[in-house]
């Protein structure tokens, strides 16, 4: 593999934290961006390298990563995201998550492009982050608040409000399994259980300041790419209708999502609403439910997603927050709840608790599965009525999850460990891949479904899923979403792009996902070259991010033992047909999908009977010295 020539865009210095022996110290990035450039893939780089397949997500000895994407602090439209890598806490694989907001922008003016933490605090703390510096400092006044108590404490003590704090809530000290980590009050570090390996280090959150400068190398010819993108951000009319809040996808009430059984019902039993209780969900035309007050954005954004919601009337009366921007849409399907306020206040609490809304959406809808075929009853579920349309008793789990009471710690540890604890047959209703819960529905959507099912980092959908008019993967290729021809294609094209974007840090909604979509491959090169001083092209990032992923399959391989058995769908979607609605009867055949994982395997360049790496693909790609690891462990195809 190539290694650059960098010749700027780097804050420079990656930050060490040993937790255990309170030391810090830091190093140069060089090395690692010569290679792998930044955020996710260099995040996975030292990853594999330095953990052992031993350690366990919750020993002292596993890391914890932030890596701001090489472009993040930049003004690349849209460059503001963070990749955190660590053990998944559900699986033992790999653990990745991703958020937006101003923290990594200022994690590197305060001069740092990665943060790696290990060990174990023996009280709680947090890292106190601030122009080339950095401090243990004593967290056990703000042990035990919310994310958003925790941010408001963390500015007073530091005397400064402009300062980022990226914290975990009650859930992560609780080791809730789908604890996560948020920054900005509403940027949301989900899947993996990210949180819950913050809480087993006893770290509370990283509170950053900085206030140098990101220098690209060639100024004048970043600048001329800055621009061409902004002027087509300008011109596009779907950036025009997100800045206007006319969202695509589950937010439109005549959204393929809702046709397309997208949006997952009743715990993935259903696949259909009709329109008007779309229409009472969302709002009509415009997509904007009545709570929505204004719309906020990330760093570098040129567009916003984020709303703020205020609910001043009802039995969520007083609820204040920003929110995702499909906030009043996410959830409430999964419960067959048709009203916006509760599905916001689901969501809003949950970031407030730092308890990742997907992961407590589908434990407490599994809940609800087993409530409506008479598994478990009021006596389980502490008098609580989990039936279909129960807004109230959908509210009650998220503080019952994270905080561990009552029925809710059954659940805390996500539905595959809850199933197996409560058994009576409730296995088959437990939506989850390689261990972990997956809020998606994809018996409809195929190419959904198989980048869910073969994500690296458990079954997230961001991470290769492709679906209708979103997410459609490389231009000129055509594809049924519902069928299961050309889908390998689409989703082998997606997840290098989004590798991609988590280098560079671009949100995805910017480029390959379902937003305005205006930055191309090319924009991606032609951005990175300028600011680093190098010369990429499309098909060198193309490969380059092909590596990064199969850095991700080695170590799953390594730490988790995942072969061709662990990219299956969940059994209920292969076993249980869609019980309403256009797909109703329609299941996954299991043929189909092994013709996809086929050609997929095959594109990547993988064994297609095991689904292990092969050693001319690594050699192919530079990753000779993973193959060696792999070869060692018995887990490499000659």
């Amino acid at each position: 593999m190539r290694r650059w020539d960098i010749r700027g865009g780097l804050a420079g210095r990656i930050l060490r934290v040993d937790l255990t022996a309170r030391r810090v110290r830091t190093e140069s990035t060089l090395d690692y961006a010569r290679q792998f450039l930044g955020g996710r893939a260099v995040n996975s780089r030292i990853l594999l390298d330095e953990l052992s397949p031993q350690t366990k997500s919750s020993d002292p000895e596993n890391l914890l990563i932030f890596g701001p994407g090489c472009l993040v602090g930049t003004m690349a439209p849209g460059a503001n995201r963070v990749s955190i890598e660590t053990k998944n806490a559900y699986s033992g694989g790999k653990g990745s998550a991703n958020f937006g907001g101003h923290f990594g922008s200022e994690l590197r003016f305060a001069g740092f492009d990665h943060v790696v933490i290990t060990g174990k605090a023996d009280t709680p703390v947090y890292l106190w982050i601030h122009d080339g510096q950095a401090e243990i400092r004593d967290a056990t006044g703000i042990w035990g608040r919310t994310t958003y108590e925790t941010e408001a404490l963390l500015h007073a003590q530091l005397g400064d409000d402009r300062v980022e704090v990226a914290a975990i809530g009650p859930a992560g000290e609780n080791l809730v399994r789908g604890a996560c980590i948020v920054g900005d009050l509403s940027k949301v570090a989900g899947g993996s259980g990210v949180g819950c390996v913050m809480g087993n280090k006893n770290l509370k959150a990283l509170a950053v300041r900085g206030h140098g400068l990101i220098r690209p190398a060639d100024g004048a010819r970043f600048m001329r790419a800055v621009d061409g993108c902004l002027a087509r951000f300008a011109a596009s009319p779907r950036a025009q209708n997100w800045r206007n809040g006319i969202i695509e996808a589950g937010a439109f009430p005549e959204s393929p999502f809702w046709e397309f059984g997208a949006e997952t019902m009743r715990n993935g039993s259903g696949a259909y609403w009709p329109m008007e209780r779309r229409e009472r969900l969302v709002g009509k035309a415009s997509g904007v439910p009545s709570y929505k007050r204004r719309t906020v954005g990330c760093f570098s954004c040129p567009t916003g997603c984020m709303p703020y919601f205020e609910i001043d009337d009802g039995p969520y009366q007083g609820t204040r927050g920003i929110g995702y921007w499909i906030a009043s849409a996410t959830y409430s399907a999964r419960f067959d709840v048709d009203d916006p306020a509760a599905s916001i206040k689901f969501h809003l609490r949950c970031n407030e608790l730092g308890l990742d809304g997907d992961m407590a959406a589908c434990a407490a809808s599994w809940a609800f599965e087993c409530y409506q075929r008479g598994i478990i009853d009021a006596s389980d579920t502490d008098g609580l009525a989990l039936e279909w349309g129960n807004h109230m008793a959908m509210n009650a789990m998220v503080d019952k999850i994270a905080y561990r009471e009552g029925f809710g710690d059954l659940l805390a540890d996500g539905v595959l460990e809850a199933a197996r604890k409560l058994g009576r047959g409730s296995e088959a209703f437990a939506v989850q891949i390689k261990g972990q819960d997956t809020n998606d529905a994809f018996r409809i959507q195929k190419g959904w479904g198989l980048g869910c099912s073969t994500s690296a980092c458990g079954p997230r959908h961001l991470r290769g899923a492709v679906g209708t008019v979103f997410h459609s993967g490389p231009e000129g290729l055509p594809r049924d979403s519902t069928g299961y021809e050309n889908q390998p294609e689409a989703v082998f094209w997606m997840v290098r792009a989004k590798e991609i974007e988590d280098m560079a840090g671009f949100c995805n909604f910017m480029g390959s996902y379902s937003g305005p979509r205006v930055l191309k491959i090319a924009d991606y090169a032609e951005l990175l070259s300028a600011s680093l001083g190098i010369d990429i092209s499309e098909e060198e990032l193309m490969t380059l991010a092909e590596a990064g992923c199969n850095l991700e399959k080695a170590f799953n391989t390594l730490h988790a033992g995942f072969t061709r058995e662990d990219d299956y769908p969940p059994r209920k979607y292969q076993e249980v047909p869609i019980d309403d609605g256009p797909f109703a009867g329609q299941a996954i055949d299991r043929e189909g999908w092994d013709a996809m994982l086929d050609r997929l395997y095959t594109l990547h360049g993988w064994d297609v009977q095991t689904g292990l790496q092969t050693r001319a693909r690594l050699l192919k790609l530079g990753l000779e010295d993973v193959a060696v690891r792999l070869a060692e462990a018995g887990k490499l195809v000659v």
